[in-house]
């Protein structure tokens, strides 16, 4: 069993710092996750990573790919790529919508986990020191325009599936679905989330 929440509107911003966004709480059901609801698809154009060095994306060799790690993949369905996680056998979850938040050592990055380190001391700047003393995880958000940034404010780890509309955030090891009034699906418009009925 997980936890639903229910959310009134407001920003991103808002809802991740503001709890009362997140007033009524209920047991039940998840719907498909990541791993029980896996995507196949057929295409010759190359599965990319990110170089934090170069701040580019590189393509990587399928036989590389390491399942349960984030990659950027063109999407059949959407006619574009799309970030989400390797499964085994070649499929992908649920493709992320913009909004997302997620921790870097998810993403199978090019550079080295040391290397990887430094570069991220070096552009959290003064937000890595005051997470540190607070016991906030640094995040990446995805932005609308398929980019990730790093967030320098407390948040918490969070998913947008762009298929079906759900939305989650994790509270610890807890995975908590995001409702409205109306229902579960949200659509994302200029960096706040609204109902779609």
């Amino acid at each position: 069993m997980q936890k639903i929440r229910k959310a009134g509107y407001c920003t991103t911003r808002g809802l991740w710092l503001s709890f009362p966004c997140l007033a009524i709480g209920f047991l039940l059901f998840m719907p498909a996750t990541a791993e029980e609801k896996p995507t196949t698809e057929a295409t010759s154009k190359p599965v990319q990573r990110y170089n934090p060095l170069s701040q580019s994306l590189q393509p990587i060799d399928d036989n590389k790919i390491i399942p349960g790690k984030i990659y950027h993949h063109f999407s059949l369905k959407y006619h574009r790529y799309v970030w989400a996680y390797a499964l085994p056998n070649g499929k992908w979850s649920y493709p992320f919508g913009p909004g997302t938040t997620e921790l870097p050592d998810h993403f199978d990055l090019v550079t080295p986990p040391a290397l990887t380190r430094a570069l991220l001391e070096q552009r959290a700047g003064e937000w890595l020191a005051r997470s540190r003393q607070e016991g906030s995880p640094i995040l990446a958000r995805l932005a609308a325009d398929d980019h990730w940034e790093l967030l320098e404010f407390r948040s918490v780890r969070s998913h947008f599936d762009l298929e079906s509309g759900y939305r989650w955030e994790w509270h610890g090891d807890q995975r908590i679905g995001i409702l409205h009034t109306h229902g579960r699906r949200w659509r994302y418009n200029e960096e706040s989330y609204e109902p779609a009925f």
